[in-house]
């Protein structure tokens, strides 16, 4: 395309663009030299989040080489390759996936049932009831939340005069 001359209509097409795109950064310019208006204090901000990142980076790998977990020529391989993890942090296994088999893991890898199946007494009605199920149990029976407190007084109204 280098070799293919543009028609008029493209030169000035081109041309207007370019005005335009001069315009917008005049404009953006001065913007930034009005250090109290939103576009100086947004590059501001966006600036002071860098920098606490450059920051951060530099005092893990600062702890890293001093703590003896990298090397300097480990750090120097990385930036040159482009990242990656060191050896020891690849050694670590990761941590087993939460779910197993449809089944909870808990921190110490023992499977825990998606609800508890021990069976509880309601001390209002006497009825067993999963422990899973005991709390929204106890809250209809004892006539609390939405529509419970209005099942109970029935309930209550048909023992008393039933």
């Amino acid at each position: 395309m280098a070799g293919v001359p543009l028609k008029p209509a493209q030169l000035a097409f081109e041309e207007t663009l370019l005005r335009e795109r001069l315009n917008f950064l005049r404009e953006l310019k001065e913007q930034l030299q009005q250090e109290e208006g939103p576009v100086a204090q947004t590059v501001q901000a966006y600036t002071s989040i860098i920098d606490e990142v450059i920051y951060d980076i530099a005092l893990e790998v600062h702890r890293a080489v001093h703590t003896e977990v990298d090397t300097l020529a480990d750090v120097r391989h990385r930036l040159a390759t482009g990242g990656g993890i060191s050896q020891q942090a690849a050694a670590i296994p990761p941590l087993p996936p939460p779910v197993h088999k449809g089944n909870m893991i808990d921190v110490f890898g023992n499977v825990v049932p998606p609800i508890a199946l021990d069976q509880v007494a309601c001390p209002s009605c006497g009825r067993k009831v999963a422990a899973g199920r005991f709390a929204p149990h106890l809250e209809k029976c004892m006539g609390r939340g939405r529509q419970a407190s209005r099942q109970a007084n029935k309930r209550l109204s048909t023992m008393e005069f039933g």
